[in-house]
């Protein structure tokens, strides 16, 4: 069975810090769209051939969501088969405790946060250089910054020109 792979758009952005090792370099990112949120996922799910209808999906992940945040938050991480774990993990203050005796929970946890451990498995795998296999990289837009005053501060705010390589187009 054929694959067919997504293109991924790309901002080309020069890092402009006098201090780094790499100033004038230029860099990929991927472009950044509108996240789409869950709604939009269980609607998208429902006109792709299955049975279930988009509320009925939507109630699905949303009690699914919940059950996962008061898993997370007990310690306990939560595998999503074919997508990835989410382990809660700790943000220690800066500089540890003297001893075991000397940590005090209050004092030296700066966070919990969650931790996003991407799917391994051959079929699922959502690791760097396998998603790297599953699409096509496109540069799109050459990214600058101008300064603006917004409220009496200045701002450094995007510019996007379009870059237009024939010969680097990707085969589809």
């Amino acid at each position: 069975m054929a694959t067919v792979k997504a293109i991924v758009d790309l901002d080309v952005v020069t890092n402009n810090d006098r201090k780094s090792d790499y100033y004038g370099k230029s860099y990929a990112r991927i472009h950044q769209k509108e996240p789409i949120n869950l709604r939009g996922l269980c609607l998208m799910a429902a006109s792709g051939g299955t049975p279930f209808t988009e509320d009925v999906l939507l109630g699905c992940v949303k009690l699914l969501s919940r059950v996962a945040v008061d898993q997370l938050s007990i310690g306990q991480a939560v595998k999503i088969d074919g997508l990835g774990t989410l382990r809660p993990t700790i943000e220690n203050a800066h500089g540890g405790a003297d001893s075991p005796s000397d940590y005090n929970v209050n004092e030296h946890v700066e966070g919990v946060h969650v931790r996003f451990i991407p799917e391994g498995e051959k079929l699922d795998r959502i690791t760097s250089r396998a998603m790297k296999e599953k699409c096509i990289l496109r540069k799109t837009y050459e990214v600058t910054y101008k300064e603006v005053t917004v409220g009496g501060k200045p701002k450094k705010v995007p510019v996007y020109s379009p870059i237009v390589v024939p010969d680097e187009e990707p085969e589809p």
